[in-house]
């Protein structure tokens, strides 16, 4: 099975005072101590006092031995210079720290900002413990490559609307991909809840009717606080036909006739599919959407669901 299992997220994230929401490292007690010579050498280089965590930017991954997961992470966030390279090789290689990495990233891409160090927080631990409350049922997590906010997933190469996605597997098998993204001031956008096959999910009899609602209600469960918008299906048609086209008129230049014609099956499957996932995103069940709440990001629209709107969640 692809992606990563949640349980593999063991490392711990602690919240900190409002006070230092955006720069969470100055919480960090003993931080000059814990980087040793390092510090130090840097003030025999700069004939100056080392200036925490700014110049944190300056030093290699080993200087940080000595801090704990939740250091390195808050220490990360609050750079605003770009780090080490060998830092920032280390937030794309290693599982739990490039966790932490793209929900900072999805909240600028999504968002333009980095939101707060405690929402960064309420992500990492709703993501690591959401379940579908369901048995033969697995959740394992993947997201896009790099910075991307939509694109190939890094473990699956399923293609994500959103910047993360729990692929969800029936007794091993992957059935069913459920993308989203984080934008800042605790805004979470749902945006592709896509079964991996279009016919032969006898397994469907185990979710209630309504997969949109009862995925709602998850989110509303493992995040909550968290304002939810669904993504508009009409948008979503359009600017992936948009995309199919751009890439089909890219194929036909470099005269790649296997590739067109996939394309080509692509855009005519979505045409004859187009009022099903414009119907699907639409009908939010036991919920409702805030009156006039649609917003365009990225050029998708996106539709938020009314605050105080629930329906009892199947888990």
């Amino acid at each position: 099975m692809k992606g990563l299992q949640l349980r593999s997220l063991s490392g711990e994230l602690h919240k900190v005072e409002p006070a230092y929401a955006s720069k969470p490292a100055h919480a960090i007690t003993g931080a000059k101590e814990k980087l040793g010579s390092w510090a130090q050498s840097l003030e025999r280089d700069f004939e100056r006092a080392f200036a925490f965590p700014d110049d944190c930017s300056r030093l290699p991954l080993e200087a940080f031995a000595g801090l704990s997961f939740d250091e390195l992470c808050k220490i990360y966030y609050s750079s605003i210079f770009m780090m080490d390279t060998s830092v920032d090789k280390f937030f794309e290689t290693s599982a739990q720290h490039e966790v932490v990495r793209k929900i900072k990233s999805s909240m600028w891409r999504w968002g333009c900002g980095t939101g707060t160090w405690n929402g960064v927080v309420d992500v990492y631990n709703g993501i690591r413990a959401f379940s579908l409350g369901l048995p033969d049922f697995e959740i394992r997590l993947d997201y896009t490559t790099y910075f991307n906010e939509f694109g190939r997933g890094k473990y699956s190469r399923v293609y994500l609307d959103g910047v993360f996605a729990f692929l969800v597997y029936y007794k091993r098998r992957h059935v069913m991909t459920i993308s989203f993204s984080i934008m800042e001031k605790r805004q979470l956008l749902i945006q592709q809840v896509q079964l991996i096959n279009r016919t032969g999910n006898r397994w469907l009899y185990r979710f209630p009717r309504n997969r949109l609602e009862f995925v709602i209600g998850l989110f509303k469960k493992y995040f909550s606080g968290f304002g939810l918008w669904v993504i508009d299906g009409k948008s979503l048609v359009k600017k992936t036909l948009a995309d199919y086209r751009r890439g089909l008129r890219s194929a036909e230049r470099v005269r790649e006739p296997e590739e067109c014609r996939g394309i080509k099956e692509k855009i005519a499957h979505l045409e004859g599919d187009k009022r099903r996932l414009a119907s699907f995103y639409r009908n939010v069940g036991g919920y409702a959407f805030a009156f006039g709440a649609s917003r365009k990001i990225n050029g998708i629209m996106h539709r938020k669901i009314r605050s105080g709107s629930s329906v009892q969640c199947a888990v």
